[in-house]
């Protein structure tokens, strides 16, 4: 049956039954400058409510929630794209019309852990994801760094994806954020070919350094290479 307006209504009062009030305030204030409610869902609720969804009309709910100015509703479309089971060209003309109303740094990497597809589209998806790499908006660039870096660390992408990223020279908080834990990524699954990018990379300082602690904060990286590491460190006004 259609996703109707009444039905949402029945979903917003759901919501707001689940809200947590301390979650509410820790986590909306790691969401800055966000023009939105936000009940204080938790998400692995909301994943459990947006697999239910997919199982019904999935089409008529994005429709529905796709300019929401309600965070938990965003959340919910994102999620319900993600794991929807379409189409892949159909799945990424809903991508499409997602990407632009990404926000925030939490919707956009939990709707990014959700396109699992990808890894059987990747050719597809990479060409997909190109043009928001040059965009002007922050979270499209974010968006295509996140996916590079949750689907396409592979023997075959590598190289391009380490390319990419020396590239972006987007100015947001949150891109820059991306690009840092995207190559502590890198350097986790391939070493030396991360390190050896590392050595002549044009990543600009904050960037880089983050991209530093990022790999010094993982336990996935041995003690040996974080001592390594924290001698690669650059210094304000140091000569590279």
């Amino acid at each position: 049956m259609p996703y109707t307006s009444e039905d949402l209504n029945k979903l917003d009062q759901e919501l707001k039954e689940l809200a947590d009030e301390k979650y509410r305030k820790f986590h909306g204030g790691l969401i800055p400058n966000v023009d939105t409610v936000f009940y204080g869902v938790r998400v692995p609720l909301l994943r459990k409510i947006a697999k239910r969804l997919i199982k019904e009309d999935w089409r008529g709910f994005v429709e529905l929630t796709k300019d929401a100015g309600i965070y938990e509703w965003k959340m919910l479309c994102g999620m319900v794209i993600g794991l929807a089971k379409c189409d892949f060209e159909e799945k990424l003309v809903y991508v499409g019309q997602f990407v632009p109303i990404i926000d925030n740094w939490a919707v956009c990497d939990i709707v990014c852990g959700d396109l699992k597809d990808v890894k059987k589209n990747r050719g597809r998806m990479y060409a997909f994801i190109k043009p928001f790499l040059s965009s002007s908006k922050e979270y499209e660039v974010r968006f295509a760094v996140a996916i590079l870096m949750q689907y396409f660390l592979t023997d075959e992408y590598i190289g391009e994806v380490l390319s990419i990223y020396d590239g972006i020279r987007h100015d947001g908080y949150y891109v820059k954020m991306a690009v840092a834990w995207g190559v502590s990524i890198c350097f986790i699954h391939f070493r030396e070919i991360t390190l050896d990018y590392l050595l002549s990379c044009n990543l600009d300082d904050f960037t880089y350094n983050k991209s530093i602690q990022k790999m010094m904060e993982s336990f996935r990286v041995s003690v040996e290479d974080k001592e390594m590491l924290r001698g690669m460190k650059r210094r304000k006004g140091e000569n590279r």
